[in-house]
Order: structure tokens, then sequence, then C-alpha cells
């Protein structure tokens, strides 16, 4: 009896629909505008109908949908898209992540990818309804250690890699100097726990990562940050994910099942997105073997 309650009490997450929706519009961008004419031909029927009706089709902003079901569906639609490696649902996470940051710039703190990774914690929760989420970053002696885990949700763990090392990476670019060591990411499956560690390179001055140049270039245009600790983050998400693109709900006939108000990729005559465009996503090893370490520079 205890155990089908114990089932009952894991089954009763949440989370909100309007994350999953950006997250899926996010990867969509990501993808050269591809991901839903591929998704519609690649998901499952039953994915396929909770992608149409309870994520894109959604317009109610408290809608929710079960926890288990979202991240099968996630599962699925980086699948479909990289094979299950990872690299889409990365890219995507560090993209919505990076949204929150430039535009809620106290929880950037300048030099300290920590501290900006520590502040990500409420923005990464917020979405999540009766489910016990579990985030930690520290430093360590080689550079620092992000944990995630969804307790209770074991199957979340392929994605919870996935969207770390995108929370990871943003965290990176926004706090990270241009005169800061390159930093390289593993990615480690424990159990339902997802860990992400970052261990920092000597590549002297030359040779300076991506993500710091964009880092300086992203913190002249917005101009110097105070070191402070922001209030209201839950609201700020809230607009934030509130800014939809509006996505048309993909069904196998190519018709959206339901229109929405706004729409900005263009569609074909037959209501099918362009096909032209290539992802240029290469599959790598990420959320394939549980327990099996990835190196993700």
């Amino acid at each position: 009896m205890f155990g089908d309650i114990d089932a009952v009490k894991k089954s009763m997450g949440r989370v909100k629909s309007r994350f999953v929706r950006a997250l899926v519009e996010s990867v969509h961008q990501e993808t050269g505008g591809t991901a839903l004419a591929r998704l519609r031909s690649g998901l499952p029927p039953y994915l396929l109908r909770v992608l149409s009706r309870e994520v894109l089709g959604m317009t109610d902003r408290d809608a929710s949908l079960d926890v288990d079901a979202a991240i099968e569906l996630l599962l699925a639609v980086d699948r479909v898209l990289c094979g299950g490696s990872g690299v889409v649902m990365a890219r995507a996470t560090a993209a919505l992540a990076s949204r929150v940051l430039s535009q809620s710039t106290g929880l950037v703190v300048p030099g300290d990818t920590v501290a900006t990774l520590q502040h990500l914690r409420a923005p990464f929760e917020h979405p999540f309804m009766d489910v016990d989420v579990r985030y930690s970053a520290r430093r360590s002696a080689e550079g620092f250690v992000f944990e995630l885990e969804l307790h209770g949700h074991p199957r979340a763990v392929h994605w919870l890699s996935a969207a770390g090392l995108g929370y990871a990476r943003a965290a990176a670019k926004f706090s990270g100097q241009s005169s800061a060591p390159l930093l390289r990411f593993d990615t480690t499956q424990i159990g339902d726990q997802a860990r992400i560690t970052a261990k920092t390179t000597d590549t002297g001055p030359v040779s300076i990562s991506r993500e710091l140049r964009a880092a300086h270039d992203d913190r002249s245009r917005l101009g110097a940050r105070r070191r402070s600790t922001p209030t209201n983050v839950a609201a700020q998400v809230d607009q934030i994910l509130g800014r939809s693109t509006g996505l048309a709900a993909p069904t196998r006939s190519g018709q959206p099942e339901a229109p929405l108000a706004k729409t900005r990729i263009p569609l074909d005559a037959d209501g099918a997105e362009p096909s032209s465009a290539a992802s240029g996503l290469r599959p790598t090893t990420l959320g394939g073997v549980p327990h099996a370490r990835k190196n993700v520079s």
C-alpha cells in the first residue's frame, strides 16, 4: 500500500507548459527552423499529441503537464533531432539561460561563474511544481562542480545532463572575462544525478574561448553590472517565458491543430516549415549510457 502511495506522490509532479514550449522554440531556432517538420515525421503519435495539444497548443499561462511526460517528450525531441546525443538540448537550454541572464543583469556576477550559476537556481526551479529539484553549484580545486537532480524522476537524468551543460555554458559566457582560462566541461550521470564538472585549462593569453570573448562583448553592450542579489526572479522568468514566438502546433497532416495569434516562422504553401536549412549539429555521446563519462569542450 505504501508503495502505491509513493508512486502517486512521484507522479504528481508538474512542469509549466510555457517552459517546455520555450525549450521547443529554442530548439527550433537552434536547428535553423527545421525542427518542427522533423518532429512531425519523427515523433510517435502519442508524443506528437502531447506536443501539439499540451505544449504548443496551450495558451493558458498557468497550464502545466506531468513532469514525466514532459521529460519523455524532451528526450524524444533530442533523439529525433540528433540521435539522443544531447547536443540540441544543451544548445537550446544555453540559449534559454542566456535570455534570462541578458534580461536580468542582477543575476550576473562578472568574473565569477559559480556565483552566476548559483543565481540561476531560482529560474531553473521556477517552472517545476511539486517536484523536488536538487540544484548545487560549488567551487573545486580545478574549476567547479554543478549537480542537478529531479528526485523521484530517474529518466530525467539524461535531460538534466544536457540542460546542466547548457546552463553552465551560459553562466561561463556571461560571467567570464577575456583574460580567463578556457573551461572544459565533463558530464557524468550518477544514479539520478547529473554532474557537470568544469576544469580550467591554462591556454595562455592568446587562446581564449569563444564563450568568454562573447561575454566580454555582451558586457560592453550592456554596461557595467552591479554585484547584487536578484529580486523577484520568478516574475522576471515568467515575463521571459511569456514572450512566445508563436510556433504552430504540428500534426502529421501538416496543418496546425490550434492556430496561434502570432507566427514568426515562415511557412511554405502547404503549412510546413522550410526544410532547406540544415542544423549543422554533430551527434556526440551525451545521454547515451548511464554512468558513462562524456567530454565536451
